[in-house]
Formats: C-alpha cells, structure tokens, sequence
C-alpha cells in the first residue's frame, strides 16, 4: 500500500466563514478562532485561492447574477 500524502480537506464552508472573519475583522491570522480551524488552513487557503484566481471567479460570478437580479 503506497502513503498518501495530507489528509481529506477541511469543510469548505467552515473554511471559508473563517477567512471572511478575518478579512471582516481585520483579525491577524493566528487570532483567528479555532472553530473556523486552524489558522494555518486558512492561510494556505487563502493564498492558494487567491493564486489560481478562485476569489476572482467567485467575484465575477456574484457580480454577473446581481447585475441579472437589477442589484448593481
């Protein structure tokens, strides 16, 4: 049986509620509280999104469908 490396990912959701707190609070990443995970999970999460351009996407996409919906 071939090691495999890392474990499953985190929620995403959860994830994802912890980088909004941060980004909302202004928090530094390592006061961020442990129910969102730990800290460095966020980070690299983080960064990795905004590398590969997910954040973009996930921005474009609410612009598109509020810009449909009549809200921009």
């Amino acid at each position: 049986m071939t090691p495999q490396r890392g474990g499953r990912w985190r929620d995403h959701r959860q994830v994802i509620n912890g980088i909004v707190y941060r980004v909302r609070t202004g928090v530094p990443w390592r006061d961020v509280p442990e129910r969102y995970g730990s800290w460095k999970t966020l980070y690299k999460r983080f960064t990795r999104w905004q590398e590969d351009g997910t954040w973009a996407r996930i921005e474009a996409m609410l612009q598109a469908d509020a810009d449909t919906a009549g809200d921009l």
